[in-house]
Parts: C-alpha cells; sequence; structure tokens
C-alpha cells in the first residue's frame, strides 16, 4: 500500500463540520488552509477553508488514517479530484439545519461517488441538536429512497468520540466491502 494508502476526505457544504471534525480526532495539529471570511454567517462562523485540511490519526494496529477536509464551496470544487484520488472512504458532513439537507447531502454523495468510486460512505449530520423538528430517520429514510443506503449518524464534530464513532461506523463498511450504490 503506498504511504497515503489509507485516505478518508470528509466532505460538505461550507460549516458542516469537516475542519471541526478532522482537529477533533488528529493525532497532531492538523494543517489547515483556513481564512478569514468577510462577515460571519450564521452560528458566528469567522474562516472557511480554501484548499484542503490534513491531519492523521494513528489506528490502533499502529497504521496512519490520513484525513483530508475538503471545501465546501462549489467555486473550490477543483481540489476534490485531487483530494480524493485512492480514498478508501468519504465521510460526507451535512448541517441539519441546511434549507434542502437531503437534496445537497444527495448531490454531494453522487459527484463523490464519481471521484471515488472504490470509496464507502457514510454521512454524519451536525448542527441536529440546534434544528428543531429534525428527525434523523425521516433524513436516513429520504436518502434512501434516492438509492444511497449508507449509515447516517448524528455527530456534534467538537466530540472526538462522535467522530471517532463515524469513522468507525465508516471502516466497517469498508470492511464488509460496502460501496455506494445509487443511481447518478
Amino acid at each position: 500500500m503506498d504511504r497515503f494508502g489509507n485516505k478518508l476526505v470528509f466532505v460538505g457544504n461550507m460549516g458542516a463540520g469537516k475542519s471541526t471534525a478532522i482537529r477533533a480526532i488528529s493525532d497532531t495539529e492538523p494543517v489547515s488552509t483556513d481564512m478569514p471570511m468577510s462577515e460571519a454567517v450564521a452560528g458566528g462562523k469567522t474562516t472557511t477553508t480554501v484548499a484542503l485540511d490534513y491531519s492523521s490519526v494513528e489506528l490502533e494496529g499502529g497504521e496512519l488514517l490520513h484525513l483530508y477536509g475538503v471545501p465546501g464551496q462549489r467555486y473550490l470544487d477543483f481540489m476534490w479530484p485531487m483530494v480524493c484520488e485512492g480514498a478508501i472512504g468519504i465521510i460526507a458532513m451535512v448541517k441539519a439545519g441546511d434549507v434542502e439537507p437531503v437534496d445537497e447531502i444527495a448531490s454531494l454523495l453522487r459527484e463523490f461517488a464519481r471521484l471515488a468510486p472504490e470509496a464507502s460512505f457514510v454521512v454524519g449530520v451536525s448542527h441536529a441538536d440546534l434544528t428543531p423538528g429534525f428527525e434523523l430517520v425521516r433524513f436516513r429514510d429520504a436518502l434512501a429512497q434516492r438509492g444511497f443506503n449508507l449509515p447516517v449518524l448524528k455527530v456534534d464534530a467538537r466530540e472526538p468520540l462522535q467522530v471517532d464513532f463515524l469513522i468507525k461506523a465508516l471502516l466497517s463498511c469498508r470492511h464488509a466491502g460496502s460501496q455506494l450504490l445509487a443511481e447518478a
């Protein structure tokens, strides 16, 4: 296996928690390309990733798991193919309070399934605790109706144990041989 053979990529719209999740579980301070935004957005977010985040975490057997986060803005999507090359897993983060979270994540899942066809997928739903009326089961079922049968979990991206559980769900799917199967 090459030196970046255990690569996971965090994807999602701006503010979904990609950089926060990587920081939460990293063994070292992540390399980050966060830049200040001209004005804060809802929730107080004042920076955004403009290229990528990178860090690693050591697995139980001593192997490194390389963690990448790509920018969520579509005008920076030229980074996506380069970062996704060779990825074994894609962690799609979605903010529960987004206007159309099912449509947004379904679009991203289709795009990243094309970019990383050998990868396994999992969806992490952030900010669910701040979104009254959000129902995880209804969200998961809506994705399944679109052909995306994959683990969908609520996650507080600031909490290492929750991010670790999300990654373990992805790696379990990978071990079982599950890949994203959906109509594009």
